[in-house]
């Protein structure tokens, strides 16, 4: 269980195609799976209960802890189907890329995703380095639009796992997307069954003790189900998020997780697809809990030898306050790294840790040492040690309004 004080961002797929395209019904997509726990206890969290649903600045908000996130430990056996409460389009075959909506039934793309012949295609994340600070912020601010205040509703019972509003999954894959999207990777969906799974594991976090141990929580847990289980055994976990997108945001941020950085490797791995999303507000003094399917690995788009967070070029400044990290087969063991600040030359202080393996690609970090990247600046990041040449970029922080 980690202590988190995460920065709140906004962001999303604002060049890659966010609104919802009808296409007809076709065949639907599978789900990976795979198991096992996070990290240690790093302390006391921090009680925080629900942050504002229709927030949309950058500013900083209180969020609970964050386990390490899912190990890759192989197959997980998802056990048999739980009873209760099922979604209606549970079963109404989509493409992929595409989700049912109700009355009457039909498909609709995912955000991120073009409507094409029958079809739903990932749009083209294009080259980070080669955007316009324009097209930057653009996306930047549709990240923040939420359009689902509440997102999630339920009865009374104390083991209702509820409702997750597809226009709240839909807000999530915006945000998550915008954030692939920022580094060069391509977009990923959700779909029913996933959904279903991750939402009875938000229920099980949210009445459940936080930490690593929520990963596999035995049978005697308060409002355990198999499907539940096998989500907590295949998601990035997280407390007192308030909102869906928020939690998103958390998980990248992985305050807490500095030797692992977990749950950002996982969304940002690059085969990740799909996911489901599942987010629970009431339960244990953290005040929601959220669940993120993160073992699958059908995403057809671009598998870089080398990527990174923040990501060359124009970035909103909000993230290049987090700890930047380069992701990628093309890490090994002996790298080392350094940043420049262009106007002068001068080399600033960094702190360069190659991070545990088990969490999708391979990672270091660079872990600023009492500096802030600063609006108007050029921060020149190189990597040495690596598979092929050594690797070197420029991260330009900008003001997005």
């Amino acid at each position: 269980m980690h202590k988190s004080i995460w920065a709140a961002l906004a962001l999303t797929a604002g060049c890659i195609g966010t609104a919802e395209m009808e296409v007809p019904n076709a065949l639907g997509s599978d789900s990976g799976s795979g198991a096992d726990s996070g990290s240690t206890d790093a302390g006391t969290p921090l009680d925080a209960g629900p942050t504002d649903a229709g927030a949309t600045d950058a500013g900083a908000a209180d969020a609970g802890p964050l386990d390490a996130g899912p190990r890759d430990a192989g197959t997980f056996d998802a056990g048999v189907p739980d009873a209760g409460p099922t979604d209606p389009c549970l079963g109404f075959p989509c493409p992929n890329g595409a989700h049912c909506v109700p009355a009457p039934a039909r498909c609709v793309c995912n955000p991120g995703f073009i409507a094409d012949a029958g079809t739903c295609t990932p749009g083209d994340p294009g080259i980070p380095a080669l955007r316009s600070q324009a097209q930057v912020c653009e996306a930047w601010t549709k990240g923040h639009v939420v359009t689902a205040n509440p997102a999630f509703t339920k009865t009374t019972a104390t083991c209702d796992q509820g409702v997750l509003a597809r226009a709240g999954l839909d807000d999530t894959l915006t945000r998550l997307n915008m954030h692939r999207w920022l580094v060069g990777l391509g977009p990923v969906s959700d779909n029913a069954a996933s959904n279903d799974q991750a939402q009875k594991c938000a229920l099980m976090s949210a009445w459940n003790p936080a930490g690593p141990q929520a990963h596999s929580p035995p049978p005697t847990a308060t409002c355990y189900t198999p499907g539940g289980a096998a989500g907590a055994g295949s998601s990035n976990i997280a407390w007192g998020n308030g909102t869906p997108e928020n939690a998103i945001d958390q998980w990248l941020i992985d305050n807490g997780n500095e030797s692992t950085m977990g749950h950002r490797r996982w969304l940002l791995n690059p085969p990740l697809e799909p996911i489901g999303m599942g987010h629970y507000v009431g339960g244990n003094n953290y005040g929601s809990a959220a669940c993120i399917t993160v073992f699958s690995g059908g995403n057809s788009g671009p598998r870089p030898a080398w990527f990174a967070f923040p990501p060359p070029g124009f970035v909103p400044a909000p993230m290049t306050q987090w700890i930047w990290s380069v992701h990628g087969n093309a890490l090994g063991s002996g790298i080392d790294a350094g940043i420049v600040r262009a106007s002068d030359s001068a080399p600033m202080a960094v702190s360069v840790r190659v991070m545990q393996g088990g969490y999708g690609q391979p990672a270091i970090t660079l872990e600023r040492q009492g500096w802030s990247p600063a609006v108007g600046e050029t921060y020149k990041v190189t990597v040495t040690g690596t598979s092929m040449a050594p690797i070197s970029y420029d991260v330009s922080p900008v003001s997005c309004p």
